[in-house]
């Protein structure tokens, strides 16, 4: 059983695809048994259980009562009967299983993060956490642009980025700076289990696109080099490295 709740709509039909594809199977060949790994598909929330024995609960409940899978492989002792899961988030849960709706992945993030935001006040002490009142809009360039990777916040990024852009000797030190430094932070918060699956799909949205803005001072960065040591630009070679400054390879 593969992942769902990614933020990649090419994942978004894993859990229900696997449960028609049981029920397909079982018509056929009544005899087949069908089993499962089913901790994969709540990977993307990882480290709050609620969360993911939610969506087992739902995902089961319909894999094996309807569709007749006949073994899934689950944690025992977190495992939640459908009647214990919660509405709202058994609500969500059943619209993520089944791809119901196009923001599923969202809504079950925000419960991924209410819910975490509880066990963290029970921790300290069962306080109600402090919220801030200062805006991130109002920190420095640099700090914005790794307070909107983090937070997979795309909408200032062009002229944040812009910004960034005219105070920097070069477009590629934007990359190698502010950027790479939310990205290792991102990291750093995924690898705690700080940060859920979906939100770091988020943030490398937001890198592509700061890195597709840059793009074209880059390009017009090396074509001025070019002229100024006396070649041609229409004759540059790409395939040849020593052209370059450097490389930035983007994936999502």
């Amino acid at each position: 059983v593969l992942t769902i709740g990614t933020g990649m709509e090419e994942h978004a039909n894993y859990g229900v695809d696997f449960i028609n594809a049981t029920k397909t199977i079982k018509e056929i060949c009544p005899y087949v048994k069908i089993s499962g790994g089913i901790s994969n598909l709540s990977f993307g929330f990882r480290g709050v259980m609620k969360i993911r024995e939610s969506i087992h609960s739902v995902f089961l409940h319909h894999a094996i009562l309807e569709s007749g899978m006949d073994v899934g492989i689950v944690n025992a002792h977190e495992m939640l009967a459908l009647s214990e899961v919660e509405p709202e988030i058994k609500t969500g849960c059943d619209n993520l299983v089944f791809n119901k709706t196009p923001d599923a992945t969202d809504v079950m993030l925000e419960l991924t993060k209410k819910e975490k935001e509880r066990l963290e006040a029970l921790k300290n002490g069962g306080g109600a956490m402090e919220v801030k009142q200062t805006s991130w809009r109002d920190l420095d360039v640099t700090k914005r642009l790794e307070h909107a990777l983090i937070n997979g916040i795309s909408q200032y990024v062009d002229q944040d980025v812009e910004e960034a852009r005219q105070q920097a000797e070069k477009p590629l030190h934007i990359i190698e700076g502010p950027l790479m430094d939310g990205m290792n932070i991102i990291g750093d918060l995924f690898g705690a289990g700080k940060m859920f699956l979906p939100q770091v799909i988020k943030s490398a949205r937001v890198m592509k696109k700061a890195v597709a803005y840059l793009i074209p001072f880059m390009e017009e960065e090396k074509r001025e080099k070019l002229i100024a040591e006396g070649k041609n630009p229409e004759d540059f070679n790409e395939n040849d490295d020593s052209n370059f400054a450097g490389k930035c390879l983007n994936s999502s």
